[in-house]
């Protein structure tokens, strides 16, 4: 089992980070739903390291990037969400890191304020929410894509 750690984004990062975000896999569900360009990844990583947001998860011994988990402010909600490189996909890490920003963020903001948006089509990313026990709230879209709300349970 891959130990994970919440950290800030290094400069060191931008490989890792740049190669995550033109993987088609990993994007599916997120931003514009494609692998971004060379320019619009290094522009998407020189933004998150000058306006940091969500946290930056690690693997605990080597200090590896691995993905991203917590909250961002989007038009004024707070959204949670989690994003991780391919390679580190179906070892448990999206739920212990989501676990660990919850915990870490739960004396900050209320989670009755969070929102927390799954596509239908994101099995594993449901599965990562049943297991924390979070609820479904209601069905809705978001950005033309049909799923569920959850609430987050501490």
């Amino acid at each position: 089992m891959i130990a994970v750690k919440l950290r800030d984004l290094h400069h060191q990062d931008k490989a890792a980070v740049v190669a995550m975000l033109r993987d088609p896999k990993v994007m599916r569900f997120l931003g514009p739903r494609r692998a971004l360009t060379e320019d619009e990844a290094d522009s998407w990583f020189e933004s998150a390291l000058a306006n940091p947001d969500r946290f930056a998860v690690a693997e605990a011994d080597t200090d590896e990037f691995i993905g991203f988990c917590g909250i961002k402010q989007i038009e004024g909600v707070f959204d949670f969400g989690y994003f991780f490189r391919s390679e580190y996909w179906g070892n448990g890490i999206a739920a212990r890191a989501c676990k660990l920003a919850v915990e870490k963020l739960s004396a900050e903001i209320d989670s009755e304020t969070v929102q927390v948006f799954i596509a239908d089509e994101n099995v594993a990313s449901k599965r990562v929410a049943e297991k924390l026990g979070w609820q479904v709230t209601q069905s809705g879209s978001k950005d033309g894509e049909h799923g569920r709300y959850y609430r987050i349970t501490m």
